[in-house]
């Protein structure tokens, strides 16, 4: 039996934390004005969308962005917002609420590097995530074995329960995304800012996932 599904993966709306350069992964806030009128517009843009289910991350950023967005859709009677965990953000550790740059500054002069720039430019996403917890100086933080045992319990609990096929949104975070994508294609370039409510998809086809639009 053939099981399909065309995934919609959305990065949630600027939260205050974003606006403020502050380090968000599993710390939380909401999202700023701004941030709600871009998933209206999102939201917009998918109005003609039949999601068949509707998954986020346990953050409130995430849900939130995934009700602005569902007010928005005509289809959006009867759809309710599951919760995952396996779907939440990268966990920072100690360096959660930290400004962005202190933390990327140290990171960079941590390996010998100049600017994070460099470290981008040296390290793939597996490596970045395995340096910031070398980095976190109580070492709490996630690195890429953790993150991607949970995403991928999660996907698969995903494509276990919709063997029905049809539309699946999932409203998460940007690193995660970034793992997502880089996990089923060798071709985008993940130094790109993921944008907020922006939407990459993903076409499952028995057993295989192929990205088919990054960051629209």
């Amino acid at each position: 039996m053939e099981n399909k599904f065309t995934l919609y993966v959305m990065r949630h709306g600027e939260t205050y934390l974003n606006r403020y350069q502050r380090m968000q992964g599993w710390a939380d806030s909401p999202l700023t004005e701004e941030g709600k009128q871009v998933a209206i517009e999102a939201g917009k843009k998918l109005e003609d969308v039949r999601f068949d289910r509707v998954y986020t991350s346990d953050s409130g950023r995430t849900v939130e962005t995934a009700e602005v967005v569902l007010q928005q859709n005509q289809y959006r009677d009867n759809l309710s917002i599951q919760r995952r965990k396996e779907f939440r953000e990268t966990f920072f550790g100690s360096f959660e609420g930290e400004k962005n740059d202190v933390v990327w500054n140290k990171l960079a002069k941590d390996n010998g590097f100049h600017s994070m720039k460099e470290v981008f430019k040296h390290h793939n996403i597996e490596e970045l995530s395995n340096l910031i917890k070398k980095s976190d100086p109580l070492h709490h933080a996630e690195n890429y074995t953790e993150i991607w045992t949970r995403v991928e319990k999660g996907l698969q609990a995903l494509v276990e329960e919709n063997k029905g096929g049809g539309n699946i949104l999932l409203v998460t975070h940007g690193v995660t995304i970034r793992h997502i994508l880089e996990k089923f294609s060798k071709d985008l370039d993940l130094t790109t800012d993921i944008k907020n409510c922006s939407v990459s998809i993903l076409e499952y086809n028995n057993g295989n996932f192929q990205v088919t639009s990054f960051n629209q």
